[in-house]
Formats: C-alpha cells, structure tokens, sequence
C-alpha cells in the first residue's frame, strides 16, 4: 500500500540455488557406515542396490505481524530487496512481506574400499526439508491498529503470504516425486577419494532438483506481481479516505 502503494517481497532464499544451499558444512550430513570388501570382491562393487529410503517435510511456519518499523525503514528494506522490481515504484512502500525459503537435504551412504583403493558408494537414505520460515508481514507504524489504512494494509500483505503458501504447498509433492525418482538406481558409484564419497549424491541431487526449485521461485514471483499492480494499488487507496 502506498502513502503510496502497498508494496510486498520475498527475501533472498535461503537456497534458491540448491547447490550453493546444500553441499556446504552443516546444510549436507552424511553418516558414513564402513565395510570392508575382500580380495574377491576387489574388482566390483559388493553392496546391494536396494531402495533408497526418502523422508521428504514441508513446512511453512505461521507469519508474524511486526508494526514496529516507521514507513521509512520498510520502503528503504523493499528498495534493498526488490531494486530489479519490475513495477515501477511510486509513493514509498508502507507494507512488506517477507519470507526465506529454503530447500536443504541431508543423506545418509555406505561404501567399500576396493583393493584398486577406489570407494564403492551406495546411497542409503535422503532427509529432505522444503520450507518457508520466518516470514514476517511489516505495517507501517505511522498507521494505527484499528485504523482504515492498518487494515488495508495487512489485509494486502496477508494476500501476498497466501500466495507463498499456495505456492509452497503445489509444488511439496511435485519436488518430493522428483526426488523419489532421482534417488533410485544411482547405486553403485565408483569413486577415488572419500571426500568424492561424501559429495557424489549431492550434486546428483542438486542438479536433479535445481529447475523445479527455480520454477516455484518464479511462479511465487510471477503470483506477487500480478497483486502488485498499479491498478491493484489505486482500488486499495480508494478503500481509505486518506493516506
């Protein structure tokens, strides 16, 4: 809404690249369980090829209401946040939805040293997470709770975390079938090095999933910005007597 238009964005992801998000540190878990193969089984890869087990949550966590920030301070958060923004701006922002979406995996593998000192890996288990935390609706604090202006305002922001749910909520399934898919039938690999073990999946995962992950990003995108029309942003002022 503005003193001017009300104005909404999503912060930056979490992990809107997924394979920037998920190999580093603690964002990839890997519990590694050790066999040793014998001379016999030296020049193939001993393990079974079973199912991969997946675990797959989606979670979107309830949106708090901050009207501590003056209008200046939230336009100046949308500017740092949406300045590619394809609306063009006029007035100052009043209202801002933030969210941090976030796609992250852990898994879980089994290799065996090979005589040739190469690793075979199989891929046990996949905990996968798709998420949006911490989202946060801002209403200018120039504009009282119970006031015309107030409820306008975050009635429109509250459109904008709907939008983020729905999204959310279409795509969960479409993501976990990919990764269902995915994980089957990569079992064995052959590695050189252990560090090659504990990122093999990963990548494989990563890139399995990135154009999914980058098309809900843009459909909750596409989906915000047909809220935020300059036509939208005129029928909410006219619901006020003044601004």
């Amino acid at each position: 809404m503005e003193a001017g238009p009300v104005r909404q964005a999503a912060a930056p992801a979490l992990s809107r690249s997924p394979s920037r998000a998920v190999v580093p540190g603690a964002m990839l878990l890997l519990a590694l369980l050790m066999a040793a193969a014998t001379p016999a089984h030296a020049a193939s890869c001993p393990g079974a090829d079973r199912e991969v087990a997946l675990t797959f949550r989606s979670v979107f966590d309830r949106a708090r209401l901050d009207h501590t920030k003056p209008a200046a301070t939230i336009d100046a958060m949308f500017t740092r946040m949406r300045k590619d923004a394809s609306i063009a701006r006029r007035g100052s922002a009043v209202g801002l939805t933030v969210t941090q979406s976030e796609f992250r995996f852990s898994t879980q593998i089994q290799y065996y040293k090979r005589s040739d000192g190469r690793f075979c890996v199989y891929l046990r288990s996949v905990d996968a997470h798709l998420n949006l935390r911490d989202t946060v609706i801002y209403v200018a604090r120039e504009y009282p709770r119970g006031s015309c202006n107030f409820d306008v305002i975050y009635e429109h922001e509250k459109q904008h975390m709907r939008i983020h749910y729905r999204v959310l909520k279409a795509y969960a399934p479409r993501v976990k079938r990919t990764l269902q898919a995915l994980i089957q039938h990569l079992n064995p690999r052959v590695v050189r090095t252990l560090d090659e073990a504990r990122n093999e999946h990963a990548e494989v995962i990563n890139n399995g999933v990135a154009d999914l992950i980058e098309s809900m990003e843009s459909d909750r995108m596409r989906f915000n910005a047909a809220l935020d029309t300059p036509e939208n942003y005129a029928r909410e002022r006219d619901k006020c007597p003044s601004w």
